[in-house]
């Protein structure tokens, strides 16, 4: 007898917000190691990849009749969770015997608020999914008793119209016990995911060999869906998964998605040196954190293959970066770390944000100083700060009346700036500021960074203009570029 059917899907805006689409896509890793632990088990699983497939709604509800599965799940970013409600609600009025679950880093971080305002959604999954969705397909497998629902650790679900959360579940201690994703599962020669190096196109993979994140910085979500104890898989099976990549899918590059490579200095050079040993050392790129770095564990990397690496800046006032970001790095340690990656043949790519909390005008020039200092060297990437769910400074926004009393990540809010075709949709940190200073300071950093065009997102903004406050804020986006780039030295 064959067991239940799931079905996984990416909704058709993808995983990732719009200001990261440009020019490459990846296999979504957390769904496909989802749908691995359910092969596993023995359940019959399809994954829809519906943004690189460019489904409309109407092809993935015939997908979704198609494969008839008991239960359809989603993943969300709080970015894109609007284009995922209203796939979910379509879902749930087609077929309203179907149990609907919501996955994903927006699920963790506001699962109340989602599951208070959208009925279409039968339970969202709190934190990792793998051991809970095997809980979830055990409770319909046993004739899902409601009497039972509430033993199923990590979810919210419903009692009558009110969401319960059950109970928290533990996080996964042996992520060595984890099967490889599930790539089988997605049309990989649809996914764009190739990296040049030497003027060479190499197709790549995608890793993530740690959950957590040992830091607190303000605006930071990954210590809520992943907790801020790190946990790795050992080198072992690190490598063993870089070779699978390797054999099975021909990967000539790698990139490492964990949130912080270096967050532990012993574990980083036991995976630089199998690398080494085991003759995998492809190049590859990761996230750092520079005040936990050496030179000589940069070398180390260099050594295994490291290309390129990234690390946040986050602003250019050290008092903003200590104060209000918590992260105690020294403009000197930046400059340092350009120096080693220059050194070792390197490239490198800095984080800024402009409009952090309490940060004056002089000290946002110091990020313009700071990228004008580097640009030359290093890649520099820059962006309005954000406001998720669940963070410190989602908490600061609500007490200054950033964010309205009433305010719900559920539904839009005109009260709320956002630019969705700019930088996703999701409300922006607005305070010291004004919309042409803001504007003033993105607009400096495009023209001396050369990056992005304004041009090619001229058919994005006017598809997301639902105001005249998301016009009035594009016009002066545009009103400030423009004057910028004539008068630019």
């Amino acid at each position: 007898m064959e067991k239940t059917r799931v079905h996984l899907l990416v909704p058709p805006s993808g995983y990732v917000a719009q200001r990261w689409k440009e020019g490459t896509s990846m296999p979504p890793l957390g769904i496909l190691t989802i749908a691995a632990v359910l092969e596993r088990r023995g359940y019959t699983v399809r994954v829809t990849a519906s943004d690189v497939l460019r489904l409309t709604d109407r092809q993935i509800l015939t997908e979704i009749a198609d494969f008839d599965a008991a239960v359809v799940g989603l993943t969300t970013t709080s970015e894109n969770r609007f284009d995922a409600f209203r796939l979910a609600r379509k879902i749930k009025h087609r077929f309203p015997r179907k149990l609907v679950v919501f996955g994903g880093p927006h699920a963790t971080m506001a699962g109340m608020d989602l599951m208070s305002h959208l009925t279409a959604v039968d339970m969202a999954v709190i934190g990792e999914g793998e051991e809970t969705i095997l809980d979830i397909m055990s409770w319909l497998d046993a004739g899902a008793s409601p009497e039972e629902t509430a033993k199923i650790k990590g979810i919210i679900y419903r009692q009558g119209n009110q969401p319960v959360f059950s109970c928290p579940r533990p996080a996964i201690t042996d992520l060595d016990a984890l099967p490889f994703p599930a790539k089988h599962l997605v049309p990989l020669e649809k996914y764009n995911f190739f990296w040049e190096v030497d003027g060479q196109r190499l197709p790549a993979a995608n890793l993530i060999t740690s959950r957590g994140c040992p830091f607190n910085c303000n605006f930071c979500a990954t210590p809520i869906t992943w907790g801020r104890r790190v946990r790795g898989y050992s080198p072992q099976r690190v490598i063993a998964e870089i070779r699978w990549n390797i054999e099975r899918f021909g990967a000539r590059y790698l990139w490492f998605y964990d949130d912080t490579f270096n967050y532990n200095r012993t574990r980083t050079e036991a995976v630089c040196d199998l690398m080494i040993r085991e003759g995998v050392n492809l190049p590859f790129e990761c996230e750092v954190r520079i005040d936990a770095l050496t030179f000589d564990l940069l070398a180390r990397m260099k050594a295994a293959g490291c290309h390129y690496i990234s690390f946040g800046v986050e602003a250019g006032s050290e008092r903003v970066r200590r104060e209000i970001v918590h992260k105690q790095i020294a403009s000197d340690r930046v400059f340092e770390v350009i120096d080693w990656a220059e050194k070792l043949s390197i490239r490198t790519n800095a984080f800024i944000i402009f409009s952090h909390p309490s940060e004056t005008w002089e000290e946002a020039q110091e990020s313009l100083r700071i990228i004008e200092k580097i640009r030359h060297r290093s890649e520099v990437s820059a962006s309005i700060l954000h406001i998720y769910p669940g963070t410190e400074l989602e908490r600061y926004a609500r007490d200054k009346g950033l964010l309205p009393a009433d305010f719900s990540w559920s539904r839009r809010d005109r009260r709320v700036p956002t630019l969705p075709a700019a930088q996703g949709d999701i409300p922006l940190f607005k305070d010291q500021f004004t919309w042409a200073q803001i504007a003033s300071l993105v607009s400096q950093w495009t023209l001396r960074t050369k990056k992005g065009s304004v041009l090619k997102k001229i058919p994005d903004i006017l598809r997301t203009v639902r105001s005249a406050k998301d016009l009035y804020r594009y016009l002066i986006m545009g009103f400030v570029y423009l004057k910028a780039r004539l008068f630019q030295k």
